[in-house]
């Protein structure tokens, strides 16, 4: 049963609500309003938990709520090293899984180093993963500048695989997976070129954030590649599936150690261990690049059997459930 809250406490909620509503122009008071509502229960006289209140309330997941809040307390770190704070929550994402210190060291070196002086979530990326380096430079440069790691002329599809337009699935897998579900109804990590292949109803691109959406019906999804996404995205699916997805289709590599692959191998109901590594096309549809390592496609659902008929051209198929 839900809570009953104070009149003092729904004065709050509704403050804060307003805050969110009206308030949506900008992550921080957004992810301040989120941060407090979240923290103080004051959702659960209406919602069970937090995860119903944001679905039901405000049309997002709990792990979007989550990302805003936590791109809030890395702006709220930054404020006082720093006129210049992240401008979007996008900017702030690739800081939240440093320390404190870390954050504020990246942030600096982001803006110093903005191509322009335009600061954009890729750069602030690249910035964090250069880290690993502790002197901020490139990974491919050692002391005085001495290749520690040719730069190779082409990346493997797993370093340039990023739900955008640079890789594609190759078409027969789709249709594949078109067949297992009888439709494809959204496709959360996609690009208009590639859906002109995916033909999903809805598709969102890097600029649409598909994190951030509610995903519904049967899903195809071919993640990005790179970390924390991937994770994300897994975690997004597992979460919806069983609500709001009732079905999908999912091409990642056959990286059984992961966490991010069992975070779907525990919600799939058949597996196909494709036979050999998928020749992933580019824009002209062309065989452009292929992963350093095999791929699989977990479905999610209840037509096994149909599953099972469409995927096993491609390889073995095995019911995990």
């Amino acid at each position: 049963m839900n809570d009953i809250i104070s009149q003092r406490e729904a004065d709050w909620l509704s403050e804060l609500e307003e805050t969110i509503q009206h308030g949506l122009k900008t992550f921080v008071d957004v992810g301040n309003a989120l941060l407090e509502i979240r923290d103080n229960r004051l959702y659960r006289e209406g919602y069970r938990t937090f995860e119903d209140y944001c679905r039901d309330r405000w049309g997002m997941s709990k792990q979007h709520a989550n990302r805003i809040i936590g791109a809030y307390e890395v702006s709220e770190n930054l404020a006082p090293i720093d006129s210049v704070l992240p401008a979007t929550e996008s900017q702030a994402r690739p800081l939240t899984s440093l320390p404190p210190d870390e954050q504020r060291e990246v942030w600096q070196r982001a803006v110093e180093t903005a191509p322009d002086g335009k600061i954009t979530a890729a750069h602030v990326q690249s910035v964090v993963d250069n880290l690993k380096w502790g002197d901020g430079r490139s990974a491919t440069e050692g002391p005085a500048n001495t290749p520690l790691i040719p730069e190779p002329t082409t990346k493997a599809h797993v370093a340039n695989n990023s739900g955008n337009n640079e890789w594609y699935t190759p078409p027969e897998y789709i249709e594949a997976a078109r067949l297992t579900m009888g439709a494809i109804d959204c496709d959360p990590a996609s690009s208009e070129v590639a859906n002109s292949i995916v033909k999903a109803g809805i598709y969102y691109t890097a600029e649409d954030d598909g994190l951030a959406r509610i995903w519904r019906g049967r899903v195809w999804m071919n993640p990005p590649y790179a970390p924390p996404l991937i994770m994300e995205f897994c975690e997004s699916l597992a979460a919806q599936f069983g609500d709001t997805v009732t079905e999908a289709c999912v091409l990642v590599n056959n990286a059984t150690e992961t966490a991010w692959f069992n975070v779907l191998a525990e919600k799939a109901a058949a597996i196909c261990f494709i036979k050999r590594r998928v020749k992933f096309i580019n824009p002209q549809g062309e065989a452009a690049g292929a992963p350093l390592q095999g791929q699989v496609v977990l479905y999610l659902g209840d037509n096994i059997n149909s599953f099972r008929d469409n995927f096993s051209p491609f390889g073995l198929v095995f019911y995990a459930r």
